[in-house]
C-alpha cells in the first residue's frame, strides 16, 4: 500500500520535476530584483540540479539528452546577447543593454575611491566627445563629456582651448547656467584592452566651476562665477574633505623639520632701498619659541639691521627639529606634534618674502621657495615699516569667486565689467595630523571696467583696471606617485586660464596633459605651440602670412613672391605700452588675462568720425605697477583718413599716431622671427624702454591707382620717429624709421593663351636706432620682374617662365672695419620656369608642379649661385 502511494506521488511530481529542469526563474530585465523564489521548482529530489539557461534558450540543449548532429549539424556557440551588457541605475531601474562608455565615481571613505573609466569606444565611436541633451520650449540643457573641449567661463577665471572633463549647460530665454568638473591631475585615459580597468586614486586634485548669467531688464546681464581646484583624499569622509583642500599621501608623509625664509630686493635693478629686517620671531601652535634661532646667511648688516639690496638675498634658516624645546605654555612635547608654525618679521622698504621647508622640494630633493608677500611700491626710506606674520603651509586649493555686469546698446552706451576675489589656501603638513589641518589663506583681487558711448559723429571709450600681483589661476597637481615638484610648472601645474595669444586650438605654453592616450596612467607633457604669430595669420590657415608657402625664406625676400609681400616693419598699428611692437601682434608667456598682473590704471579717449572711415581721437592713459614705482603716462592722438574713389580708379589711406610718453614699465615679449634660410621660431624680445620721456610720431600712407589699367600702381610710406626729451635726450639719440615702397605692374596678352607681365618694385628703408653704437641702415632696392604665361592646354597644362633682376644699394659709406650686419652692394639675377598640370585622380583634384630655378648674386667678394629643381604633386578636394 505504501509503495503504491509513493509511486503515485512520484508520478504526480514527475511533470513538476521536468518543468523544474527547464525553469530558470522569473527574470524581469527592466528591474534589478535578484533571483526570485520559484514555487514550481520545489521538488525534493537528491539528483543534481541542472539549471539550463543560455544554451537552452539558444539551442534547446538539455543535460539529460543524447547529442546527435546527423540531422541537425553542430553550430558554434553564439553569445545570447550578441553585443553589450545589461545595466541598472542607483534605484535598480533597467538602463539599457550596451556599454559603459564613461564613468567617474567618488566614494568616501575608501582607498582608491576616486575612479574614472573610459571605454575604448569613447574614442573609436564618439571621437572623445559625448553629448547628452534635452529641450522643452525655451529651456535647453546639454551634458558634454570629452577631451579637448573649448571651455570659457570668463577671461579672468577660466578659459581653456583644451579642457578634459565634464561641462553641464542649461539655458533659457533669460537665464544660463554652466557647471564644469574635472579630475585635473589625471582625467584618465581610454583603454584598449580591458573594459573594467579604471584609473583609481586616493590622493587627487579636482576642479569645479560654476557660472550663472541672468538677464536684468532689456539691456543688462549679471553673472556670477566660481572656480575651485583642491587636493582631496578619498580615505577621509566627505565632511573631512574640503573645498579648501587637504594634504594626504606623499604630500603629508613627513614632518616639518626645517623652515627657510628668504628676503630680497623686490626691485633689484635700482640696487637701493632693498629689504630691511628689524626683527624675527617663530611661533609653534601660537606659542613663541625664542630658543629656535635662525641661521642667517647673506645680506648686509647696517646700524644693527640686516639689509638685502640689488641681487643680494638674506636667508633665515630655522632648524625646528634640533632647537625645539617644549615650554610651559606648550601643549606638545615634540615638534612632530606641532599643528602649525608661524613666522613673524618686522620689515621695511622694497621687500620680497619667500619661504620653503624640507617638504617643499623639486624632483632632485632641493628646496623650492614660494612667494609669501611683497611690498607695494618701491619705498626706500623705511616709511612702510610693518609686521608681517604668516603661517607656513603647502598649497591645497585655489579658489576664485566673482561677478560680471554688462550693458549692451542702451542708448548707444555699452559697458563690460568683471570683479573677482582669488584665495590661495595652504595647510600645515604633519604626517600625524590627517584631519583638521591648520589652514591659512592669501587673498588677491582683480577687476576691470570698460565703457563706450556712441552718439554719431561723437564717440568715447574708457577703461579702468586693477590686477593684484598675486592674483593667479594656476594650481599645483601631483603626478601618479602623489609627488609635486614645486618649481616644475611644465609637469606639475594646471592652468585655469591658458596662454593662447594666437587664439587657436592649442595653448602656447607647455603643460602636462592626460587623456587622449592609450597607456593606463599615462601622463605626458604636451609640446608648446611653436608657431605663435598673433595678428599675422589673417586668412586663418595656421601659416604665417609672411611665409605662405611655408619654406625657409620669408615671402618678402623670396624671388617673385616679394612683389606683393612687404617686410613687417612696414605695418602700422597702435603701441600703447610703448615697447616698439604693435599691440595686436604681441605674444607673451602669461595667461590671457584682459590686463597684465601687477598693473593698475585707466585709459580713455574721445573722438569724432568726420566721414565714413575717417576719424580723429585724443586720449590719455595712466598705469602703474602695484609692486614698484614704475609708471606709464601717455597722452595720444590718432587720426585716420581713407578715400575710395572707384570712378577715378584711386584709393588711399592715411594714419597718424602721435604720443607723449613717460613709460618705464618693461613689457618683454616672445615673438616669431624668421631670418632668411631658416625655419623661423620664437625669440625673446626685451623692452628697450626707449620711451621714458619721449614724443613718438608714427605716420603711414598707402595708395593704389587703377585708372590706368592694365597698368596698376601702388605704394606705401611709413615714418616712425622717437624724439627723446630731457635726460633721455642726453643719453640716447632719436630712433627713427623711414620706409617707402612703390610698385607697378602691367598685363599684356599679345595672343590668346599668352600673357606677359612686366613688374617693378622699389623699396627704400632708413633706420636709426636709439643705441649710438648700433648699426644704422640706409638701403635702396630696385627689383624688376618679367613673367610670361602660356596655356598649352587651356585649363589643364600651363607653362610659366620668369626673370627677376634686383639691384641693391647700401647708401651708407662703408665703415672700417665692417660690422657683421652691414650689407654691401649686390645684384641678383633669378631665372625660373615651371609647368603646371591640373587633373582629376580617384576623386581628388591633382595639381602637379615641375620646374627649375637658378639664382646668381654678384657681390664684391665674388658670385654666389643657387639652383633648385622640383617635382611636387598636390591633392585637393573639389
Amino acid at each position: 500500500m505504501n509503495k503504491a502511494i509513493w509511486s503515485f506521488v512520484l508520478l504526480a511530481l514527475l511533470p513538476l520535476q521536468l518543468k523544474a529542469d527547464l525553469q530558470s526563474g522569473f527574470f524581469n530585465p527592466y528591474r534589478a530584483t535578484g533571483t526570485p523564489v520559484d514555487f514550481e521548482s520545489l521538488s525534493p529530489v537528491l539528483r543534481k540540479w541542472y539549471v539550463p539557461q543560455t544554451l537552452l534558450y539558444l539551442y534547446g540543449w538539455k543535460t539529460y539528452e543524447y547529442t546527435n548532429y546527423a540531422r541537425d549539424n553542430y553550430q558554434r556557440y553564439v553569445n545570447l546577447f550578441l553585443e553589450g551588457d545589461r545595466y541598472y541605475d542607483l534605484y535598480g531601474n533597467y538602463i539599457t543593454r550596451g556599454w559603459r562608455i564613461y564613468d567617474w565615481r567618488q566614494e568616501h571613505p575608501l582607498d582608491f575611491g576616486s575612479s574614472i573609466f573610459k571605454n575604448p569606444r569613447f574614442n573609436s565611436w564618439f571621437n572623445r566627445v559625448l553629448i547628452s541633451s534635452a529641450a522643452k520650449g525655451q529651456f535647453y540643457t546639454a551634458l558634454t563629456v570629452g577631451e579637448q573641449l573649448r571651455t570659457t567661463l570668463t577671461p579672468l577665471t577660466f578659459s581653456k582651448p583644451l579642457f578634459d572633463g565634464i561641462q553641464w549647460d542649461m539655458q533659457s530665454d533669460k537665464y544660463a547656467l554652466t557647471f564644469i568638473a574635472s579630475r585635473i591631475d589625471n582625467p584618465a585615459v581610454q583603454r584598449l584592452d580591458s573594459e573594467i580597468s579604471e584609473a583609481r586614486e586616493t590622493v587627487f586634485t579636482n576642479l569645479y566651476g560654476l557660472r550663472g548669467v541672468a538677464q536684468v531688464g532689456d539691456f543688462a546681464t549679471l553673472g556670477l562665477t566660481y572656480v575651485n581646484a583642491n587636493h582631496g583624499n578619498s580615505r577621509l569622509s566627505v565632511e573631512e574633505n574640503s573645498l579648501k583642500g587637504v594634504l594626504g599621501g606623499r604630500l603629508n608623509a613627513e614632518n616639518v623639520r626645517r623652515i627657510v625664509v628668504r628676503l630680497s630686493d623686490d626691485s633689484p635693478e635700482d640696487n637701493t632701498g632693498g629689504a630691511l629686517l628689524f626683527r624675527e620671531r617663530i611661533f609653534i601652535d601660537d606659542v613663541e619659541h625664542p630658543e629656535i634661532k635662525p641661521s642667517i646667511d647673506g645680506g648686509t648688516r647696517r646700524q644693527g639691521l640686516l639689509e638685502a639690496n640689488g641681487g643680494d638675498v638674506l636667508t633665515l634658516s630655522y632648524d625646528v627639529e634640533r632647537d625645539f624645546v617644549p615650554g610651559v605654555k606648550d601643549q606638545i612635547s615634540d615638534f612632530k606634534e606641532a599643528g602649525k608654525i608661524d613666522i613673524e618679521l618686522v620689515v621695511a622698504n622694497d621687500f620680497r618674502i619667500e619661504v620653503t621647508s624640507n617638504m617643499q622640494t623639486n624632483f632632485t630633493g632641493e628646496t623650492v621657495f614660494l612667494p609669501v608677500k611683497r611690498s607695494n611700491g618701491n619705498i626706500s626710506d623705511g616709511s612702510n615699516q610693518q609686521v608681517v606674520r604668516f603661517q607656513y603651509g603647502l598649497p591645497t586649493a585655489n579658489e576664485i569667486m566673482g561677478f560680471t555686469f554688462e550693458v549692451s546698446e542702451l542708448g548707444g552706451f555699452n559697458l563690460r565689467s568683471e570683479f573677482n576675489v582669488n584665495r590661495h589656501h595652504r595647510k600645515f603638513p604633519n604626517q600625524n595630523i590627517v584631519k583638521r589641518q591648520a589652514l591659512a589663506s592669501d587673498r588677491a583681487e582683480a577687476f576691470y571696467v570698460t565703457a563706450s558711448r556712441l552718439s554719431y559723429p561723437w564717440f568715447a571709450y574708457g577703461e579702468a583696471f586693477s590686477m593684484d600681483p598675486n592674483y593667479g589661476t594656476s594650481m599645483v597637481i601631483p603626478d601618479q606617485r602623489g609627488f609635486i615638484d614645486y618649481e616644475d610648472e611644465l609637469n606639475f601645474a594646471y592652468e585655469f586660464v591658458d596662454d593662447n595669444d594666437d587664439q587657436d586650438r592649442f595653448p602656447d605654453w607647455r603643460r602636462r596633459v592626460t587623456g587622449g592616450g592609450f597607456v593606463p596612467g599615462q601622463q605626458t607633457t604636451r609640446a608648446a605651440d611653436v608657431e605663435v604669430f598673433p595678428g599675422l595669420d589673417e586668412n586663418n590657415d595656421l601659416v604665417n602670412d609672411f611665409n605662405q608657402n611655408d619654406n625657409l625664406q620669408p615671402d618678402y625676400v623670396e624671388p617673385f613672391l616679394r612683389y606683393n609681400v612687404d617686410p613687417p616693419e612696414f605695418l602700422f598699428g597702435t603701441d600703447m605700452n610703448n615697447n616698439t611692437v604693435i599691440d595686436r601682434l604681441e605674444n607673451d608667456t602669461e595667461p590671457d588675462y584682459p590686463y597684465k598682473r601687477d598693473h593698475r590704471g585707466y585709459n580713455f579717449y574721445v573722438g569724432a568720425e568726420m566721414q565714413p572711415g575717417s576719424k580723429v581721437m585724443v586720449g590719455h592713459l595712466r598705469e602703474w605697477l602695484i609692486g614698484s614705482a614704475r609708471r606709464n603716462q601717455t597722452s595720444y592722438g590718432l587720426f585716420t583718413w581713407q578715400e575710395d574713389l572707384p570712378l577715378r580708379g584711386f584709393k588711399f589711406r592715411f594714419m597718424e599716431f602721435l604720443r607723449l610718453a613717460n613709460d618705464d614699465i618693461p613689457d618683454a615679449l616672445i615673438q616669431w622671427v624668421q631670418s632668411p634660410f631658416s625655419a623661423g621660431g620664437l625669440q625673446d624680445v626685451q623692452d628697450r624702454l626707449i620711451a621714458q620721456n619721449t614724443m613718438i610720431n608714427t605716420s603711414y600712407l598707402d595708395f593704389a591707382i587703377h585708372r590706368l589699367r592694365p597698368l596698376n600702381v601702388s605704394g606705401k610710406v611709413k615714418w616712425d620717429h622717437y624724439f627723446q626729451r630731457g635726460n633721455q635726450a642726453r643719453e640716447n639719440r632719436d630712433e627713427s624709421f623711414l620706409g617707402a615702397i612703390l610698385r607697378a605692374e602691367y598685363f599684356y596678352e599679345p595672343f590668346a593663351g599668352i600673357t606677359i607681365s612686366p613688374k617693378w618694385k622699389q623699396q627704400y628703408a632708413r633706420q636709426v636706432p636709439t643705441d649710438p653704437l648700433a648699426l644704422q641702415r640706409n638701403e635702396l632696392s630696385e627689383i624688376f620682374f618679367l613673367i610670361g604665361t602660356y596655356d598649352i592646354i587651356p585649363g589643364q597644362l600651363v607653362s610659366e617662365s620668369g626673370v627677376e633682376w634686383e639691384v641693391f644699394r647700401n647708401l651708407r659709406q662703408e665703415p672700417d672695419p665692417l660690422p657683421p650686419a652691414f650689407v654691401e652692394d649686390f645684384t641678383t639675377l633669378t631665372l625660373a620656369t615651371q609647368f603646371t598640370n591640373r587633373s582629376d585622380y580617384q576623386g581628388y583634384a591633382l595639381s602637379t608642379k615641375i620646374g627649375v630655378r637658378w639664382q646668381r648674386r654678384a657681390l664684391q667678394q665674388g658670385d654666389e649661385t643657387n639652383f633648385l629643381t622640383f617635382v611636387t604633386i598636390f591633392a585637393g578636394l573639389r
